[in-house]
């Protein structure tokens, strides 16, 4: 019960955040409460890209943002705040798995990079999304 009250907190929390257009506050809450991103109509910016677009261009952002590999969890982060998708670990590692054998992606250490071929795509999502 405890957690429906801490969602409706931050519920209430994010109302407030998006009527002061408090970016900072909306990505905290996001990051916190990833579910309610599919309440508010308005955060949803991105929702013509896939998640196998978003893990992608996550993972380009990260990996430029870090100058390395880049975590599991350091994508979802990415994905939750930079696409406002609600994603689950359990997710991103199959997505991750999948584009890891389809040439996209590769396993580097403690995390993954972009490949060539992730690179140019990563590239063209972001383009994209600068043109909308």
């Amino acid at each position: 019960m405890k957690l429906l009250t801490d969602k409706g907190k931050a519920k209430a929390a994010l109302k407030r955040a998006l009527k002061s257009d408090d970016i900072e506050e909306i990505n905290k809450i996001i990051y916190e409460f990833p579910s309610l991103l599919d309440e508010f109509p308005a955060l949803k910016l991105y929702e013509w890209l896939d998640l196998d677009q978003v893990t992608i261009a996550g993972i380009g952002i990260m990996e430029d943002e870090l100058a390395g590999p880049v975590r599991a969890e350091d994508v979802i982060k990415s994905i939750i705040i930079d696409f406002r998708k609600n994603v689950s670990e359990i997710e991103i590692y199959s997505i991750m798995d999948r584009l890891e054998r389809q040439g996209y992606i590769q396993r580097r250490g403690i995390g993954w990079v972009l490949t060539a071929k992730g690179a140019e795509v990563c590239d063209s999502i972001l383009a994209e999304i600068n043109n909308r």
